[in-house]
């Protein structure tokens, strides 16, 4: 078993080491050639320095690893017509270095460039390199299971059945493992974990055959920037989000304890999380999803832990959006589907605000008055009508009217 030393860290800045590039290892064992037109060629090949394979355990900060009998490497080149992806299977196993076999047609040009793929699965649809997106899709966060990919380059040398100018196989991935707790720094356990980029696109889902509170992901270079974690834990949803300063390095392993919130947590003016109650909070997450109903933030909602006061609508449309900005984050005036979307998350239906308020008292905000009128932004007639949520009774009723100073006004922040 090799063991590799990698780059690990303790919290998500995500600080790199660069990675060394040793001489090329490669060896030619000529074989004899195949039946039906087809020549053998068999090579060894190398991972490249502190890169990882397949089969892995953790040892502890580091990954221990070793090549399998049973890995399978694709490689990919042109037969003057099309792109062709030959299958290579393991002969031998010398520490980091894995010998090879695969066929190629006996009519190839000589000295063909090929490129490697590891494992074979990781070879994309063009057969002209690896699709590190697909092969990350079924990730169950065990370590077993925590797909690698790695790419060299070489030329195929009909002449003695071998390779020559083989590149070292370089790590397209690197792997982390989240340790998950809330805000309170208790444990949590999740079905579910997803990673995404600032723009909501997803990088991959992960979800654990079980409930687990330590998750090994792997994920594609992450270039610097703001990164979104989101998990199903208890069955409700929380989240985090983390700002690199510098791109991750495939081939690398970093830990990290993710703390996550949920509905209730409460948000800053540093537009950082907090635990509920936690004091100099401006606004409360009241629903977490991509439906914002914002077009550039699809991370959640948060309501504001006040009122606005009672105004017309024009003025709370500008009161709403004035608002001591947050980074990374929208005040406005809710809509009328981002009132619906904080109702719905927080037990209750389209029409019920009664269990919304019950999250913002237990935030250590002002709740909803009762019986009372509060504008959306939603417009009935431009310029003339708009709705509003009406508070009655226990249930709420949609309905419009013109504008009015009588109306009241609780900001919400789309993040």
């Amino acid at each position: 078993m090799k063991t590799t030393k990698l780059f690990f860290m303790a919290a998500l800045a995500l600080m790199t080491a660069a990675c060394s590039n040793d001489d090329n290892d490669f060896a030619q064992q000529p074989a004899e050639q195949a039946a039906n037109g087809e020549i053998t060629i068999t090579a060894t090949v190398s991972s490249d320095e502190g890169a990882t394979t397949r089969a892995l355990s953790i040892d502890g900060s580091n990954i221990a690893s070793t090549w399998e009998t049973t890995d399978e490497f694709a490689i990919l080149f042109n037969d003057g017509s099309n792109n062709v992806n030959r299958t290579a299977t393991v002969q031998s196993i010398n520490g980091s270095n894995v010998t090879i076999t695969f066929t190629i047609p006996e009519s190839l040009a000589s000295n063909t460039a090929c490129t490697i793929v590891y494992p074979a699965s990781a070879a994309n649809a063009a057969n002209t390199g690896a699709d590190v997106a697909t092969a990350l899709a079924a990730q169950d966060g065990t370590i077993g299971n925590c797909p690698e990919v790695r790419v060299g380059t070489a030329t195929i040398d009909k002449d003695n059945h071998s390779l020559s100018d083989v590149t070292k196989l370089a790590a397209q991935n690197a792997i982390f493992k989240f340790t998950l707790q809330d805000l309170s720094d208790a444990a949590k356990s999740a079905t579910e974990f997803k990673v995404s980029d600032n723009s909501g696109n997803v990088i991959t889902t992960v979800t654990p055959g079980s409930a687990s509170g330590e998750l090994y992901v792997a994920l594609p270079v992450m270039a610097a920037g703001t990164y979104w974690f989101n998990a199903t834990i208890d069955s409700k949803p929380y989240i985090a989000k983390a700002t690199t300063a510098a791109a991750t390095v495939a081939g690398k392993y970093y830990q990290s304890t993710m703390k996550m919130a949920t509905l209730g947590d409460v948000i800053k003016t540093d537009g950082k999380f907090y635990a509920a109650g936690t004091e100099g909070a401006v606004a409360m997450i009241a629903y977490l999803g991509s439906d914002t109903y914002d077009a550039t933030f699809k991370n959640g909602l948060a309501i504001a832990l006040d009122d606005e006061g009672s105004m017309n609508w024009s003025t709370a449309v500008s009161t709403c959006g004035a608002k001591t900005p947050i980074t990374g984050a929208k005040w406005c005036l809710p809509s009328q589907e981002q009132w619906k979307q904080m109702f719905k998350a927080n037990g209750g239906n389209n029409a019920s605000y009664t269990d919304l308020n019950t999250t913002i008292n237990n935030a250590g905000g002002t709740i909803l008055q009762e019986n009372a009128l509060y504008w959306s932004s939603s417009e009935y007639r431009p310029n003339v009508q708009a709705y509003r949520v009406g508070l009655d009774g226990g249930s709420a009723v949609w309905n419009y009217g013109k504008e009015s100073n009588g109306y009241l006004v609780r900001a919400c922040l789309a993040f």
